[in-house]
């Protein structure tokens, strides 16, 4: 939501920009040089960069989730395991609480 509240700022403040920048100015890009409207100019350059910014977040974003994942599958790896232990340890603690009642019987020698 505040991403889409900074674009929207962004692009409002562009288009007010380029609509009170009406004056022609000459860029040179080395030796090639162009005449154009300081506001078409500023709104053609600044549209690509949000759209290259969106981009690059987009791919931090989705590098996040996935560490993000592998992070809850190992927890609930985990979470297995400390499941299982816990299972282990009540089993030892009936099996030694329960004492035995027979005594084994040696076998008879001849």
């Amino acid at each position: 939501m505040i991403r889409l509240l900074i674009i929207v700022l962004f692009l409002a403040f562009t288009a007010i920009f380029a609509m009170s920048n009406l004056d022609d100015a000459t860029v040179w890009l080395a030796s090639f040089g162009f005449s154009t409207k300081m506001g078409k100019l500023i709104a053609f350059l600044a549209v690509p960069s949000l759209v290259l910014g969106l981009l690059l977040g987009l791919t931090g974003e989705l590098r996040q989730r996935r560490r993000a994942r592998k992070a809850e599958s190992q927890l609930r790896s985990s979470q297995k395991q400390l499941i299982e232990l816990h299972q282990r340890l009540d089993q030892l603690k009936t099996s030694s609480a329960t004492p035995t009642t027979e005594t084994p019987q040696l076998p008879s020698q001849k």
